[in-house]
């Protein structure tokens, strides 16, 4: 078991991503649930819900705040909102890639060729990132 681990340890980073994915997944499942939960309670009492209610439903919520609804001039800059997070992401995978990358060529640790393969998948994912933040809010 301890061969095993000291052969894969680097997948639990790609791990690591799948389960924030995850929780980040489950947690936008719990907030549409309480939006339900709170239609489900104007609906109990007779009351029609307000329709900024109605709309958030039909928006994807994604955690972000809504800036549809300022206009051009008190937003500012910020009209690229969410970019940012991925920004983040592009270049921590790219750190990830390049100190893989010096690894394999230092052999710093001992990782050999693996380390080649292991900076290759963070600089396509770092790329992923790259190119998904040009697509970001866009409909």
């Amino acid at each position: 078991m301890d061969d095993l681990f000291r052969s894969y340890w680097w997948l639990l980073f790609p791990l690591a991503f799948f389960i924030a994915a995850g929780w980040g997944s489950f947690m936008r499942y719990k907030r549409t649930q309480a939006k339900i939960d709170l239609l489900k309670t104007y609906a109990a009492a007779g009351k029609e819900p307000p329709a900024d209610l109605i709309a958030k439903l039909d928006d994807s919520d994604d955690g972000r705040p809504d800036w549809s609804d300022l206009d051009q001039g008190s937003r500012g800059d910020s009209s690229n909102y969410g970019t940012g997070s991925n920004a983040f992401l592009v270049i921590l995978f790219a750190g990830f890639s390049a100190v893989f990358a010096y690894e394999g060529y230092s052999g710093l640790i001992g990782m050999g060729e693996v380390a080649y393969f292991v900076a290759m998948i963070f600089a396509v994912l770092s790329f992923a990132f790259l190119v998904s933040s040009f697509f970001k809010g866009k409909k």
